[in-house]
């Protein structure tokens, strides 16, 4: 009986142990949130980088520059510049919670190593720059914390833009050689490092910051070849195909055109009022490449189409560019104006020849320019503003600029610095929900304070 009294609490620990092993977990909530992996959430923020440089953004920004054209119902109200506050509420979302916020998580992640860190700085310092351009004065230093700042509040534009490029040049310093290829976050982009890709996104936001000495500094370290160029990995799968390709064919037709619209224009060879600043025989190879026609030029009906073509500028397989050589080497053309001519007239001369290695064409095709002072700008500028097609930095330069180009207003054929919309709408929900959105609420046709 004593042998058993021992043996029985024994029995009874064991069997209250072995049921505790069965159950511990029973009551845990299979749908409770679990924190992922930084080497997982990084492609998250990858994918928001790409929604943001390739998709609504893009598209807006580029009817609103000219490069293409709202053709039917939602998209016309964007050719007739009628501005709806709820449209721009994804896309202020999307940029802020699945990009800006995501690589916030990585960022506090002391788990996560520093090169992971180091490109979740250098691309949430693009979002916040990026924005700070579209929108004017957005949530910065009070950002992605609904804890401590439900409401957040705004920031001045130019304390964002320098924010981002700070982080930007923070995370340069810890990815080192790091090639984008190298599978962070799955398939998403490809290029040739992340450090020369962010001195070149960096250069963008110091240039548009009127910040030429640093721009250049930048400039000089980033991207240096064609093969080199940050871009998107685009497939043949339903939903990995190029962007403007999905919403032109999958899911929105007709919406976006060309249809007379300023850059079609300068390319078309049909079109003997056009003006380009230096002349280009090329350019036909490059609207070729751009658009395609639909119908014949001069009848009423004749309408000038995104080309989704294969080896179209938007096909379901083409990569969509985020940083590329063509911005770097105008970049440095551009902030060497005035103060070094020969050295800004050889950035451009540079893009020019890789321009008709790229087309196939030779030096009749994209001849070389000899120009100086103001022929010289406008040469470099309308080279960005075609090279550049749906690109947000096209909408960027025109506002930055004071419309140096003069691209006409959609309406009135105006050219002046006002003639077209100026900033990004707050979105609806913003200012529903924040009480620190600026007031009065800025209009569509007010400059930004750094445009």
């Amino acid at each position: 009986m004593k042998l058993y009294k021992f043996i029985l609490p024994i029995f009874a620990v064991l069997a209250i142990a072995s049921c505790e092993s069965y159950t511990e977990d029973l009551n845990d909530d299979p749908n409770a949130f679990v924190v992922a992996s930084s080497d997982l959430i990084i492609g998250q923020v990858q994918l928001a980088l790409m929604q943001h440089m390739g998709s609504n953004n893009a598209r807006y920004a580029a009817v609103f520059s000219n490069q293409m054209s709202g053709g039917d119902r939602q998209y016309l109200t964007l050719n007739t510049y009628s501005p709806n506050r709820g449209n721009y509420n994804d896309m202020w979302n999307d940029t802020y919670i699945a990009g800006i916020n995501n690589a916030q998580l990585i960022i506090n992640d002391d788990s996560a190593s520093d090169l992971i860190r180091g490109i979740a700085e250098i691309l949430q310092g693009t979002m916040f720059a990026d924005m700070a351009l579209l929108y004017g004065d957005v949530p910065f230093s009070e950002a992605v914390q609904p804890n401590e700042f439900p409401e957040p509040a705004y920031d001045a534009q130019a304390t964002v833009v320098a924010g981002g490029i700070s982080l930007i040049e923070s995370g340069i310093t810890k990815v080192g050689a790091a090639t984008i290829a190298a599978g962070y976050g799955g398939a998403r982009l490809e290029g040739g490092t992340w450090a020369e890709a962010a001195h070149t996104l960096a250069a963008r936001y110091a240039l548009a910051s009127g910040n030429n000495a640093l721009a250049i500094s930048h400039a000089t370290q980033g991207i240096s070849s064609r093969a080199s160029d940050l871009v998107t990995q685009q497939g043949n799968a339903q939903y990995n195909r190029n962007l403007m390709y999905q919403f032109v064919i999958d899911q929105r037709q007709d919406y976006l055109v060309a249809t007379d619209s300023h850059l079609a224009n300068l390319l078309d060879v049909n079109n003997t009022d056009k003006t380009r600043a230096l002349t280009t025989p090329g350019d036909e190879l490059i609207f070729a490449s751009y658009f395609l026609r639909d119908g014949t030029y001069g009848d009423p009906s004749y309408r000038t189409l995104v080309n989704i073509n294969n080896g179209g500028r938007y096909a379901a397989t083409a990569s969509m560019p985020i940083a590329t050589y063509y911005e770097n080497e105008l970049i440095l053309a551009e902030a060497k104006l005035g103060s070094d001519d020969s050295g800004a007239r050889g950035h451009l001369n540079n893009v020019r020849t890789v321009l008709a290695a790229q087309y196939g064409s030779n030096a009749t095709g994209f001849p070389a320019s000899s120009s100086t002072g103001a022929a010289l700008k406008m040469e470099v500028l309308e080279e960005k503003y075609i090279t550049l097609i749906g690109e947000l930095v096209a909408y960027h330069d025109l506002r930055r600029t004071g419309n140096f180009i003069g691209v006409p207003n959609k309406l009135t054929g105006d050219q002046s610095a006002t003639g077209f919309p100026q900033r990004f709408l707050y979105p609806q929900n913003e200012v529903d929900t924040n009480s620190n959105v600026p007031s009065p609420l800025p209009t569509f046709f007010q400059t930004t304070t750094l445009f």
